[in-house]
């Protein structure tokens, strides 16, 4: 940092270049950026050999009157053609010294680290302290590097320059051994930046790799504790949390089979619920409204209902034929999938022959026809495995029931034949999944489970079909009873008045709330258990009343002792509702919403044993593919010990579940507690699966479980009811199968869910899925995913099609390809959108605001929303297609690239390999959609993979979207390393020889990922800035009048006819702003320190501090909610005035318009539609000579701007005649703010120093020259967009700052002044303590900065480092003399002038109560005498 004779020698270098017509400067414009990044590559190697050649004439000048060091200098800048071109932009100079820094001293770090790993032995090079110790070798390296290699040291300045210190640059003295101290201080900061980077680097790298191989953390003492806490850091940070990551793919996979069953639903209710409401409104008015259409659709679905449940013959679902046993079928390698079925065969030749380059064709007769290549014969393969599966079939509706009712839809209510035909379409695939589900469920049970499980199907069949009542509908999906659904106040009167009635008739007399506490306790204690479970008293989808008055079951003559004990209260009772008789039973029905409808049927039918079935399933795949890897680890095992480590190769992935503890600790290592028993001790199986009965006894799902379950049958120990339950694990993946807790519970949480949670998902939900124009830019901006994968949007008009046929949606060409949709769900691919999903999980966490939205409540805000539902879901639709499309378009195009890049290395159909991970596969069409779903999910944003710690921070009150930032971090640092694999990937041909199949891909994603987040926003400012002429001082003097959000936001020039800006926000359409960002933060700092002459660094760290906020902004932020509570509240909060400092009411308006204002602040933040820009697009329609035309504020808006400002692509004016007024107000709370910092800490009521008052008036000026500089440069940059001088000056003079813009308009800094009152102050508090007046002793000190500090301008970058006269006092040499008592002593040898000068100021030294004045003098002045 410079001291203040420096910095007025630099000013007066400044005055002079400026008076030769070097205007205020913002940035060069001759070189575009992406020119001058290139010409920094070469520049920076010319920089390297600048600085050694440099550094070497250097030490020769040392004791030699020459300067070969400047020659040499001179000499580099006229053979370097780059560095004009490197130098003219940020990004260039930033370029040009990463590469004269980095390219040295990158191997100079690895062979640094390299020697100290070679010195050290093995077993101490694991632990923390020599990683360290290594990084720190590394670094002291890496700065010797950068003294050695540095091209020009005061160019590239240092961080000392900026903080100040003993590493800030010397650049006044031109000497060689300044310029080696300087190379000396540079390198020094070079290595602690180095270690610093690599510290950091390292420990990313931790998190991120942290258990990669699933074993346990190693290591011993510290070393070892580090390591579990990185582990344990890294479970809330990774989005597997902490499963294992085979467990999550399979939990993904089961997830992803009940969105497809969920799928399939939604699209059978809108068929049904359509078809149902159609008739309803056609025959009401047919029966001239005598009913209504609501009553007719009840009464049509009902019909449906009957039809649907019936059964062909025993009119029952299932009959003799509904439990079969069919032929297993194999599968085949070119598809993964089983061949189709056949009917024996005459030779099985599969292994003989090679397989066939396309599908081969079926006959359904004789099996599978394979072509003998060598005889071109056709020879017929087995297709059956000679083993036979359980499968249940339900039985055909009754066909009389379904002619009748057919008919009647097309003559009496005069559907369409195809709507009918489709609705029977409907019905029959329902029961088939139906059918698939309870097969998949059987399919799992030993032989004696499977007897009972048909048994108990047949008995119970109706039940868990048809589940539907509304009041349990809030337990949709779940595997536990959830919270119920209230019923609607009539049928809660109802219930009341049956109740009242039936206990008067039996003697009960009850008040009215206790009879009310009954019926509450009815149906919100009533249970609907999920799945078919067998047990030895389980009555198969039976609704359990758990608080059911004993009254309704009991004859008067039986209520008799109750009566005499206390004829005010009623025993309840435990039942179901099954067993439920008379009157009372169909009142309890309409209590708890029963419905006869087949929406509710095929509904709740498949989602109550979906998630059974896909859990099951998981969970049997889990123990498969666990047992598997313990096979491979254990055959890696051996050949490592019989073959050595070539042959064995790499070590393989570990098992994840294990039979017990030993097992365990053999595979994952570890010690105690690293390992636990999954659901607890002994087989409690009910902690990690809800569907657990003690007849559904599991087998084997492999030949390793058969012979384990044959060892516990035969010692009688318990069986299996879950695969996993009793095994071990790592001990968090054992704690991962365990439910969690809910986060928040109690009165204060539902306050905090109703009053914070639910207003932020709600102003959320308002202003993306219900604002019509974020639909459109919400679809435009995701385009850039696949672009950034190097996949041109639009680019495969047939990918185009295909992904827009699937998306499900109420649109025109929509759900087309539904079987397709439903397999890229089980894939994991789509419905994932980031910010739908996370806005829905916030209303969960609030429980959809139950306070608030009480369906009993007269207050419920829900209320306004209950015949917009449609609408809600339709929009939620279309956002989730929005993303979609481009997740499926991007899937699409990935497989088809895999697929080529493969058959061009020589891959046949069903040929083994392996793929990029090392996984052994066969080359199909099943693994090309596996391959292509792995990229869409981890280059894409995904919700599923947004870790728990991000998902968690949307119940906190800041962030907005937070997952959606989160993801692009993910994906976009995905998308680099998914390219690097994909370069330096090999597979074996042919010929042995090694093939690189997906290097073009890589690079083709590589540059994709450039284009769209560089090229394309950077490339389009090129060249708008060429067609409109604007130049680089305007492009940046428009950045300082734009919002604060779009200061630091890729922003797209235009210039109107009448010469001023406008500029394009392009952040709103850039999907990968959040990386972006923070880089445009540091260029655009850099930039503006460019005209300094402390080198680039200073700026640098400035410039990554304020990036690492826009990092964090997303998380950090308040949301829309909460910042406009804080807007409006007058404790805690803004109390009227918003976050950027407009008024929303007056502070003298009156408390009704000021609650009236507050409220419709609030409510703003809650609308949807985007009114704001409906708004805006009503007022352009006006006609150009109308007054309509004009908002409140006086703005006139275009209607094509306005239009455009759908796709996000709205022009808005720059004009700082409108936002200098703003700029004022800032300048005048700076200077206030400035002021306080002398003030709050020299007038706090104690004793002030003159010390004390200096150090406050130097910290006070470094603030208010910051202020003085921003508006500065403020007024500079509204000249250069046209404002005049004229109009700057009455802008200030009408805030009360004539005076401060004539100095502000030279450029000169006008320091603090202190006034007579602040002195006087002083003085009288002085006086009050009985000290001397501080600011007398001071005053000299202070007129003399102040006069040198007028002289300062405000064209620098950094305040003068001025030093306190008084810091530097030391005790001087005292000859007391023949001195009075109570004088100070006349001769002072060696002191501060300052201090002779205060020998009269402080005169005589105060009084201390108690002690005489010699003892006083003698304390202060010790001469023994």
């Amino acid at each position: 940092m410079a001291t203040l004779a420096e910095w007025q020698a630099q000013q007066t270098k400044t005055d002079k270049a400026l008076e030769s017509n070097e205007d205020f400067n913002f940035g060069s414009e001759d070189s575009g950026w992406l020119a001058s990044m290139a010409a920094g590559v070469p520049s920076g190697i010319f920089k390297i050999f600048e600085g050694v050649a440099t550094l070497g004439a250097t030490l020769m000048d040392l004791g030699v009157d020459k300067d070969r060091a400047e020659s040499v200098e001179e000499f580099f800048d006229k053979i370097n053609p780059f560095d004009e071109a490197a130098s003219a932009t940020a990004a260039g100079k930033i370029t040009e010294l990463i590469v004269n820094l980095g390219v040295p001293g990158a191997p100079a770090f690895k062979i640094g680290s390299g020697l100290f790993n070679a010195a050290t032995k093995a077993k101490a090079a694991g632990t923390y302290a020599a990683k360290a110790r290594s990084l720190a070798q590394g670094a002291a390296a890496t700065g010797i590097s950068d003294t050695i290699f540095v091209g020009d040291v005061e160019d590239a300045g240092t961080f000392g320059d900026f903080l100040g210190g003993p590493t800030a640059l010397d650049r006044d003295t031109d000497s060689p051994i300044s310029e080696i101290l300087n190379r000396l201080k540079f390198g020094v900061e070079g290595t602690g930046f180095a270690g610093a980077i690599a510290g950091a680097g390292a420990g990313i790298s931790k998190l991120r790799n942290q258990t990669g191989t699933g074993k346990a953390p190693i290591g011993t003492g510290m070393t070892l504790k580090m390591n579990k806490v990185f582990e344990k850091f890294s479970e809330s940070l990774r989005a597997r949390g902490k499963k294992n990551p085979v467990q999550k793919e399979i939990d993904d996979a089961a997830k992803g089979g009940v969105d497809a069953d969920t799928s399939m639903l939604d699209r059978y209710r809108d068929q049904i619920d359509d078809l149902s409401l159609e008739i309803g409104r056609k025959y009401s008015k047919v029966a001239g409204n005598k009913i209504s259409a609501f009553d007719q659709q009840q009464k049509v679905l009902n019909e449906m209902n009957e039809v649907l449940m019936s059964g062909k013959g025993n009119g029952q679902l299932l009959n003799k034929n509904s439990f079969q046993l069919i032929d297993e079928i194999k599968i085949d390698p070119t598809t993964s999938l089983p061949f189709k079925n056949g009917e024996g065969i005459l030779k099985d030749i599969s292994k003989q022959l090679p397989l066939p380059t396309k599908v081969p064709k079926f006959d359904t007769k004789l099996g599978q026809i394979v072509k003998d290549p060598s005889t071109g014969k056709v020879v017929k393969e087995n297709v059956k495995t000679g083993k036979q599966l359980y499968n249940v079939v339900l039985n055909e509706m009754d066909p009389d029931k379904v002619k009748m009712f057919r008919d009647k839809l097309i003559k009496t209510y005069k559907a369409t034949p195809k709507q009918a035909d489709d609705l029977f379409n409907t019905f029959t695939k329902g029961r088939e999944r139906i059918g698939e589900l309870f097969t998949s469920i059987g399919r799992r049970l030993r032989p004696d489970s499977l007897e009972e499980f048909s048994i108990a199907l047949k008995d119970n069949i109706s039940n868990v079909v048809d589940r539907g009542y509304s009041v349990f509908k809030n337990n949709r999906g779940q595997t536990t009873v959830a919270q119920n659904f209230p019923p609607t106040k009539d049928v809660l009167k109802e219930t009341f008045d049956f109740y009242k009635t039936t206990a008067q008739s039996k003697g009960y007399k009850l008040t009215d709330e206790f009879i009310e506490r009954l019926v509450k306790d009815t149906w919100e204690q009533a249970t609907l258990d999920k799945g078919f479970v067998l047990g030895s008293k389980v009555k198969q989808g039976q609704v359990k009343l758990k608080s059911f008055p004993k009254f309704l079951t009991k004859m008067p003559k039986e209520s008799v002792l109750d009566d005499l004990v206390d004829p005010t209260f009623a025993a309840r009772t435990t039942t179901n509702l099954a067993e439920v008789t008379g009157v009372a039973k169909p009142v309890i029905q309409k209590l708890l919403g029963k419905t006869n409808s087949p929406i509710n049927t095929l509904v709740e039918g498949v989602s109550n044993l979906s998630p059974q079935a896909f859990s099951g399933e998981a969970f049997d795949s889990m123990v498969r593919k666990s047992n598997q890897l313990k096979t491979a680890y254990d055959d890696w095992t051996q050949t490592l010990k019989t073959k050595g480590p070539e042959a064995a190769g790499k070590e393989p992935p570990v098992p994840f579940l294990f039979n017990d503890s030993g097992e365990a600790y053999k595979y994952v290592g570890g010690g105690a507690g690293d390992v636990a028993q999954i659901g607890g001790a002994g087989f409690d199986a009910a902690k990690i699966d809800k569907f657990i009965g003690q007849g559904m006894k599991l087998k084997g799902v492999d030949k390793i479980e058969s012979a384990r379950i044959a060892q516990m049958t035969e010692a009688g120990q318990n069986q299996i009811l879950n695969p996993l339950a009793g095994k071990w694990a790592l001990t968090p993946v054992a704690e991962s199968f365990e439910k969690t807790q809910e986060w928040l519970k109690g009165l204060p949480a539902q306050i905090y869910n109703n009053l914070v949670l639910y207003p932020k998902g709600t102003s959320q939900m308002a202003k993306t899925v219900l604002a019509p124009f974020t639909h459109v830019r919400n679809f435009v901006s995701a385009a850039a995913f696949a672009g950034a994968n190097g996949i041109l949007p639009f680019g495969n008009t047939a990918d185009v099609k295909a992904a827009f046929t699937a998306l499900q949606a109420a649109g025109p060409g929509m759900r087309g390809s539904n079987e397709f949709y439903q397999e890229l769900l089980r894939l994991g691919v789509v419905n994932s959108n980031v910010r739908l999903n996370q806005v829905l999980d916030l209303l969960k966490d609030a429980k959809f605001g139950e306070i608030l939205n009480n369906k009993n409540s007269d207050f419920a805000l829900d209320k306004l929303m209950q015949r917009f539902k449609k609408i809600k879901r339709g929009a939620e639709d279309f956002y989730t297609a929005e993303d979609d499309f481009w997740k499926i378009f991007t899937f699409l195009g990935e497989k088809s690239r895999i697929k080529n890049a493969y058959q061009k290395a020589g891959l046949n159909l069903g040929q083994e390999f392996n793929d990029i991970n090392g996984v052994k596969r066969l080359f199909n069409d099943r693994t090309l959609n596996e391959l292509s779903a792995d990229l869409v999910r981890n280059n894409v944003p995904n919700y599923a993979y947004v870790s728990e710690f991000v998902k968690g921070l949307r119940k906190f009150p800041l962030g907005n979207f937070v997952a959606f930032p989160a993801e692009i971090m993910r994906t976009g640092t995905n998308i680099v390393e998914t390219a690097l694999k994909e370069i330096n990937y090999t597979i074996i041909g042919k010929q042995g020889e090694k093939i690189r199949p997906l290097a073009a891909r890589g690079r083709q994603r590589l540059m994709g990922m450039a284009i769209t987040t560089a090229a394309v926003p950077l490339g389009t400012i090129a060249a708008l800035e060429t067609i409109y002429d604007i130049s680089k001082d305007e492009v940046n003097a428009m950045k300082r009048y734009v919002a604060d959000w779009s200061k630091n936001s890729v922003l797209l020039p235009f210039r109107k006819e009448d010469g001023s800006l406008q500029y394009i926000d392009f952040s709103h359409l850039n999907a990968y702003d959040t990386l972006t960002r923070p880089i445009q933060t540091v260029l655009n700092k850099v930039e503006q320190g460019r005209s300094d002459e402390d080198g680039i660094m200073d700026d640098f760290v400035l410039g990554l501090i304020e990036s690492s906020k826009e990092l964090l902004n997303p998380f950090i932020t308040e949301s829309i909610w909460t910042e406009a509570l804080q807007d409006v509240a007058p404790i805690l909060g803004r109390d009227g005035t918003d976050s950027q400092g407009r008024r929303i009411w007056n502070v003298e308006d009156s408390r009704g318009n000021k609650l009236m204002k507050a409220l419709g602040h609030l409510v703003e933040a809650q609308a949807p539609l985007n009114y704001k820009q409906l708004e805006r697009l009503g007022l352009s329609m006006f006609p150009v000579d109308s007054k309509g035309r004009f908002s409140e504020r006086g703005d006139e808006y275009q209607f094509g701007n306005e239009a455009l400002g759908i796709l996000g692509m709205r022009r808005v004016d720059v004009n700082p005649k409108k936002s200098f007024n703003y700029k004022v107000s800032d300048y005048k709370k700076g200077v206030r703010n400035s002021r306080n910092l002398f003030t709050a800490a020299t007038l706090k009521g104690g004793v002030v120093t003159p010390e004390n008052l200096v150090d406050a008036y130097i910290n006070a000026n470094r603030a208010l020259y910051g202020v003085n500089r921003e508006l500065y440069e403020d007024i500079q940059a509204a000249k250069i967009l046209g404002m005049s001088e004229d109009s700057v000056s009455e802008r200030m003079s009408d805030r009360g700052e004539r005076r401060a813009f004539n100095f502000l308009n030279e450029g000169l800094f006008r320091p603090l002044t202190i006034s007579k009152d602040i002195q006087n102050i002083f003085q009288i508090r002085a006086s009050e303590l009985g000290v001397p007046d501080p600011y007398e002793s001071a005053q000299g000190i202070i007129d003399s900065i102040t006069d040198q500090l007028s002289s300062v301008s405000l064209r620098g970058d950094l305040f003068p480092e001025i030093q306190n006269p008084f810091n530097k006092l030391f005790l001087p040499e005292i000859t007391l003399g023949s001195t009075p008592a109570g004088q100070l002593p006349p001769v002072i040898t060696g002191a501060n002038t300052n201090v002779m000068n205060a020998n009269a100021t402080y005169g005589k030294i105060p009084t201390v109560v108690g002690q005489t004045t010699a003892e006083e003098v003698n304390k202060v002045f010790p001469n023994n005498g």
